[in-house]
Order: C-alpha cells, then sequence, then structure tokens
C-alpha cells in the first residue's frame, strides 16, 4: 500500500468512539473542528489494525506474560530510526509517559524538593510534581522576538540547580513551542546536571516528528546523558495508539533504574497488556513506510499553516515548527485572553488548546494540532479568522 499524500487526506470518522478529541462536549460542540488534544486524525498503520484483530479472534484474553519481543523491537526501532544503542535490560514498559513522569519525580525527589522544569510545557509536567508534593522551578524559554523562536537560558538552568533543585525535567522534542534541541544544546543540559549531580528525565514521545534540515538527538546519545538521564518513549504518539496504554522508559544508570524500579512496584504499576503490547511492537518492527509517509503528509501541512496562518491571521505569530505535529501561536496582538479566544472560536466550531495550559509563559498564545487531512485543517483556520474578523 502506498502512503503518500493521499492515503492520509482520506482521514477517518472518529466521532461517537468515546473520541476525547471529537466527543468531549465540555471541549467543543458536535460539528466542531477539533485541532486541540495532540492526537492524529488518520488511521493507525494497516499492519497494527490487522495484529490486534487477529489476536481479538482468539477468544480468551486472560493474564498475559511479558515477552522479549517487546523489548527487542523497542531496541531495533530506536537504532533503526535514531542511532541509539540501548542494551536489554535498560528498558522498563510503562503504560504511559505520563506515568515514567510522575515516577521519576518520586523516585529521585522527596517531598518539597524543587523540580526545575523549562516552561512554556506539557501539562502534565506541572501535574506531576505538584501532585506529588514537590515545587516547580520553571525556567522560562527565551522567545525571540525578530522569528519567534525559543531558545533556552542556561545560565537560568545552572540558577535553579544552584538554588536547590534536585530534578530537572525536559521535553524533547519540546511540546508546546516545537523546537528541536541540539548536540550542543543537549550536551550543555546533561554536563550542568552532572556538575551538580542531578537526575535528567528527557520526555522523548515526539522523536519521530522531525523536519529537514533538522535531526533528532536523544539524550541519552550524550555521554553524560547516559550517566544521568531516563529517556521516556512511545509507540503512542508516533503511531496514533495511544488509548492503548503502552510507553516504555529507559536508563543506562543501574542505580537510577532500580529506584524506578522500586516506585513501580511499590505502586502497584503494571504494563503490558494483550493488544498494547502487541501493536506497539508490531509498530516497532512492520511500520516505518507508513511512518516515512505521514511525516512527509506533515512536513506539506506546517507549510499550508504556515501559508494559512499569514493569510487568514494575519496578526498572529507563528513559532517556526522544527519538530512534532504542533504549532504554537502568538495571539496576543488580538487582544483577547486564552479563555476568550477559546470561547470565541467554539462558537465558530473550532477548538484549540488555550496556551495558558503550558504555564504561565503561554497567556494569549494558542496550541494548533496539524496531524489531520489538510482539507480539515483549512477549514479549522477559517473557521479561526471568522471567530476573529468581527472585531477587525
Amino acid at each position: 500500500m502506498p502512503y503518500d499524500a493521499s492515503f492520509f487526506a482520506q482521514g477517518i470518522d472518529r466521532r461517537n468512539t468515546g473520541c476525547e478529541k471529537w466527543d468531549d462536549r465540555s471541549v467543543m460542540d458536535a460539528g466542531g473542528i477539533p485541532l486541540w488534544v495532540a492526537d492524529m486524525d488518520f488511521p493507525c498503520a494497516p499492519p497494527i489494525a490487522r495484529a490486534i484483530r487477529r489476536r481479538a479472534e482468539h477468544p480468551c484474553f486472560g493474564y498475559n506474560t511479558a515477552d522479549p519481543q517487546d523489548e527487542a523491537a523497542l531496541i531495533a526501532f530506536w537504532r533503526r530510526r535514531h542511532h541509539l544503542e540501548i542494551g536489554t535490560g535498560e528498558t522498563q514498559m510503562l503504560p504511559c509517559v505520563i506515568t515514567g513522569l510522575k515516577t521519576c519525580v518520586r523516585a529521585f525527589t522527596r517531598e518539597g524538593d524543587q523540580v526545575a522544569i523549562v516552561t512554556p510545557v506539557y501539562g502534565p509536567f506541572y501535574d506531576s510534581i505538584e501532585s506529588n508534593k514537590r515545587i516547580v522551578k520553571a525556567v522560562s524559554l527565551v522567545r525571540r522576538e525578530d522569528t519567534g523562536r525559543y531558545e533556552l537560558d542556561f545560565d537560568k538552568l545552572e540558577d535553579a540547580l544552584r538554588g536547590g533543585a534536585k530534578l530537572i525535567m525536559i521535553c524533547s522534542p519540546h511540546n508546546p513551542v516545537s523546537r528541536l534541541w541540539s548536540r550542543e544544546e543537549l550536551t550543555a543540559i546533561c554536563r550542568v546536571a552532572y556538575q551538580y549531580n542531578v537526575p535528567i528525565v528527557c520526555d522523548e514521545i515526539h522523536a519521530d516528528f522531525v523536519y529537514a534540515p533538522g535531526n533528532f538527538v536523544s539524550i541519552l546519545s550524550i555521554p553524560e546523558g547516559r550517566k544521568r538521564a531516563v529517556m521516556l518513549c512511545s509507540a503512542s504518539k508516533t503511531f496514533n495508539i495511544a488509548g492503548l496504554q503502552q510507553a516504555a522508559l529507559v536508563c543506562m544508570n543501574e542505580e537510577m533504574m532500580e529506584a524506578m524500579r522500586s516506585e513501580l512496584t511499590g505502586s502497584g504499576v503494571t504494563s503490558g497488556n494483550t493488544f498494547a503490547a502487541l501493536a506497539a511492537r508490531t509498530a516497532y518492527t512492520q511500520c516505518d513506510e507508513w511512518l516515512d509517509g505521514l511525516v512527509d503528509y506533515l512536513d506539506g501541512s506546517r507549510r499550508l499553516l504556515a501559508k494559512l496562518i499569514a493569510d487568514l491571521l494575519p496578526k498572529a505569530r507563528m513559532t517556526p515548527v522544527e519538530a512534532t505535529y504542533l504549532a504554537w501561536l502568538d495571539m496576543r496582538s488580538y487582544g483577547f485572553s486564552c479563555e476568550e479566544l477559546a470561547n470565541r472560536f467554539r462558537a465558530k466550531g473550532v477548538a484549540l488548546t488555550g496556551g495558558t495550559f503550558f504555564g504561565e509563559e503561554g497567556k494569549g498564545f494558542m496550541r494548533v494540532n496539524f496531524a489531520c487531512p489538510r482539507s480539515q485543517l483549512e477549514e479549522g483556520i477559517r473557521r479561526m479568522h471568522k471567530a476573529l474578523e468581527e472585531d477587525e
């Protein structure tokens, strides 16, 4: 099957399937265009669906055992796609990446400790810290006014560690500002963490969505990172199977790995239900061509989105999209709060994620998910234009 633009342009009807993105009426009314929660409006790769159907034909779903093939598939995928060498026994399966964030907070810090995060950032970073009675130490990214691109202030990061932060949590590539961190930037983060003897947790769930000329660099490919970092990953984002609940953490430090496994055991966290494990293994072993076609389609969509924003929302400023399928829009020139923007958009039948979900730095910003057929994306941006043109 050719996984070209025509394949992904078909989309899929997800309505009335218990789908958060389409069926959550607290966010969007019936008939709306959802450009918010970060999953994709494309069918998952056909080999995944076939594998699940075949397994479902066997009418028994009792306890399953860990299959060494699951870890082997993950290791081979990361070697093949990202040139990262992971050893047997250096992975631990999880239900989701958020479980990994919370596990690391509990394993490496104590109540009352500060945890440094680079903001604005995916909302569960905050919850992972605060729900475990730790303190968020926000290290704000610096936004360049000329390009809208974000950069990390390494002096502020070191100040946070000097001030007592016991853990660094980062997102790479970064959600929501679509930054692809360079090897030099990741090396600088790892070195300052190593200097202060602080672990790093790096959420790399968007690793497979990187656009030319960029190249993804895992934190575990950095020498200091191999000694002090935990990498979190999942097939869920890449292959649109988040509802099956399967992720992994990877760590090359035996002492840190033992601390995390102890925390997981004590909390009763298990993973790898029959269909999730099978889907992830199939994704990692049989779906490279689908993924290549997907990234090519998304690359075209990010370019289309930039043009649509320039033509229909000229007061908005889109941060350069180096990675992910998420665009960060500066809407402050329109003069509305995130809540006001969301209400206006809802009234015209389109839903986005408000910037304050990612922290205080997100005031006046909105995040757009462009992982959908381009016709759907165009209609969503037109509805945004209608929601704002009344005051122009």
